[in-house]
């Protein structure tokens, strides 16, 4: 089997925490606070803008790495949802079944809440289940995904990543009209039923008026999810009762007035989905999601001075009715969060940002209860420059959730040279039980409301090399865990301990003035439990933890016309922690082409599992075998504006 192999560098994260003034300061009139350029023509169709001047400041030197996806890098992948983005990172993504069904990732063995999923400076993990449902975002909406691998983190958006985060920055404003369509059809090859999913993605942009902008996005989409696959038996079968309904609705109105910024935006999802469960199960379960996000957003940056403000309100609404044989169900969440976020400028050897937020919880459901439940984060990170080529970053964070109250140390150390950088960074891990853990009841389980974090210590060690002859990046890390939250003799309790030791790395190159890229990245991962009262899995690796995950890409760019061939390797996993039986590794190989007619047309063609693999992400969930999507996008633009 031939496999095609490229490279991935880990781009380094650039962020506000101790920023310098760009050259002496001066502001910059064609720049917007992120340092991207507005656009200068003129067009007398457009109403005039004022654009305020706002000063740009340098980034400095972060230990924190940080995979990036820009706009885009999202635009190629032609993404049904965040689930395919993270795979492109060569990170393990638990998938129960194909479009809009169940998928999480999980990065270095942790799932679940300790991978925390920030969007716009919110975390929108769950309160009752620590997840966050990928399905709830329209992808054609994200400027920007940023995934951090590990516990350590600089930024003061909320707190509580043990296993990694992932920053979600969604598209503000355009200047001047805009206007797209994609629209995507794909097909399993199944004879029975050949046309298989259909998904269509609009988005409106317009200058409202002088420094006002508005942005609307839905998204629409319809899977059968109906494929063959080979049961445990070894014979074939076809995937039913897993058909998928849903869609995105999303407003923003954004506002710039004197350098600072003000965005109110509202969201709208809803899923009609069937739960097929396990391949052998008789259990069909009906789940109807509907959520509504409101949110409220400033920026304002040269505040006295000294520092950059910004501040954000939502309230989100997550309701979740579920039936099977068992019965119905029904799960309502309301939340109400909040954040101020501070970052001073540098002073002299000394730069400092702080952020408080808070989050209130109100918990209506079938099987955990009617309960309330406050959580909050004071963070503050301090950073010290010795010199030209060493630094030190201190993060500190102190977080409650209902009775329990943590302390979260952190220290990093950068060292630059010319052509390398050494990053070397410590960490506490600490992480709250979720609502399900405290109070489900059913099905012969019950939650423990006495239940403590989960907590340990984690340690990376990375190697940036920044020549022009392979540019790349190697990570040590190594974890401690303890008291992980599990279900055992019908409830959950704080029982397994676990040591973790890997590697993560990243290259990528480019040939040809551009025309050839080839990337490469992905992780080594070793770990056992240490818990000596149970020997069947002292010293056993964790269940569902691959040994090995790796993604390749090489892209030709020829303007008009460019492909990619990706793959994407998951190794060997284990059953259970005793580890007796276990899940085969698998390559899912990938082609993607894109033919650009004129200025407004994209024709794309994605094949995905060429070889039609026969695999599983989770036991017994079988995941579909060779796809087909053909696509078109539309994209009908005025970027001019009348500025002064």
């Amino acid at each position: 089997m031939r496999k095609t192999v490229g490279f991935l560098f880990l781009f380094l994260a650039t962020g506000v925490l101790g920023a310098e003034p760009l050259g002496d300061g001066v502001a910059a009139n064609e720049v917007d606070a992120q340092g991207k350029a507005f656009p200068s023509s003129v067009s007398d169709s457009e109403p005039e803008i004022s654009l305020p001047e706002i000063v740009t400041y340098v980034s400095a030197p972060v230990v924190e790495q940080r995979i990036v996806f820009s706009k885009e890098d999202i635009e190629k992948l032609h993404a049904e949802d965040l689930s395919a983005v993270v795979r492109q990172a060569g990170i393990q993504s638990l998938d129960y079944g194909a479009y809009g069904l169940e998928s999480k990732p999980s990065i270095r063995g942790f799932t679940d809440e300790t991978v925390r999923v920030v969007i716009d400076g919110l975390c929108m993990n769950n309160a009752q289940t620590g997840t966050f449902d990928f399905s709830s975002i329209n992808v054609a909406d994200v400027e920007k995904i940023e995934i951090v691998r590990g516990g350590f983190t600089e930024g003061t958006e909320d707190e509580g990543s043990v296993g990694g985060a992932i920053y979600i920055t969604t598209k503000k404003h355009a200047f001047g009209r805009q206007f797209s369509s994609d629209t995507a059809l794909k097909s399993f090859l199944n004879q029975n039923f050949p046309l298989d999913t259909v998904i269509q993605k609009i988005a409106y942009s317009a200058v409202l008026s002088e420094n006002s902008f508005l942005s609307v996005s839905a998204k629409g989409g319809f899977a059968k999810n109906s494929y063959i696959y080979k049961t445990s038996q070894n014979s074939f079968k076809e995937r039913e009762n897993s058909s998928v309904k849903d869609g995105n609705g999303d407003i923003r109105f954004t506002h710039w007035h004197n350098g600072s910024r003000i965005t109110a935006a509202s969201s709208v999802y809803y899923g009609d989905k069937e739960t097929p469960g396990v391949e052998y199960s008789t259990n069909q379960g009906k789940q109807k999601d509907f959520n509504v996000n409101f949110t409220l957003s400033s920026f304002t940056p040269g505040l006295f001075g000294k520092m950059n403000l910004t501040s954000n309100l939502a309230y989100l609404r997550n309701d979740r009715k579920y039936e099977d044989d068992y019965g119905p169900s029904r799960h309502k969440i309301n939340d109400f969060k909040g954040s101020v976020a501070v970052d001073f400028y540098r002073c002299g050897i000394f730069a400092q940002s702080a952020a408080v937020s808070f989050d209130l919880t109100h918990l209506n459901s079938t099987n955990s209860g009617i309960h309330f439940q406050p959580s909050g984060v004071l963070k503050e990170t301090s950073k010290f420059y010795f010199n030209g080529f060493f630094s030190m970053t201190v993060p500190i964070a102190i977080k409650f959730c209902g009775k329990n109250l943590a302390f979260i140390p952190k220290i990093g150390f950068a060292a630059k040279f010319s052509e390398i950088e050494i990053l070397l960074d410590g960490y506490r891990m600490v992480q709250f039980p979720n609502m399900d853990d405290l109070y489900w009841e059913g099905s012969g389980y019950h939650g423990n409301p006495d239940l403590k974090p989960e907590q340990g210590w984690g340690a990376d060690l990375t190697f940036n090399l920044k020549n022009k002859i392979l540019p790349s990046s190697v990570q040590f890390f190594s974890n401690f865990y303890e008291k992980k939250i599990t279900w055992s003799g019908g409830t959950t309790q704080n029982v397994n301990s676990a040591f973790y030791f890997g590697i993560d790395f990243n290259a990528q190159k480019t040939f040809f003035d551009g025309i050839l890229t080839l990337k490469a990245g992905g992780e080594y991962l070793y770990n056992e439990l240490l818990d000596k009262s149970n020997e069947l899995t002292y010293k056993k690796r964790i269940m569902w933890t691959p040994d090995f995950t790796g993604t390749a890409q090489a892209i030709v760019d020829l303007k008009k016309f460019d492909f990619s061939v990706s793959a994407q390797y998951t190794g060997k996993r284990y059953k259970s922690n005793m580890n007796i039986t276990f899940l085969e590794p698998y390559t899912l190989l990938n082609l993607n082409l894109n033919l650009k007619f004129w200025e407004k047309i994209l024709l794309y063609f994605k094949a995905d599992n060429i070889l039609n693999e026969r695999y599983q992400s989770v036991e017994n969930y079988p995941m579909p075998g060779t796809s087909l999507t053909i696509g078109c996008k539309i994209k009908i633009e005025n970027e001019k504006a009348n500025l002064h």
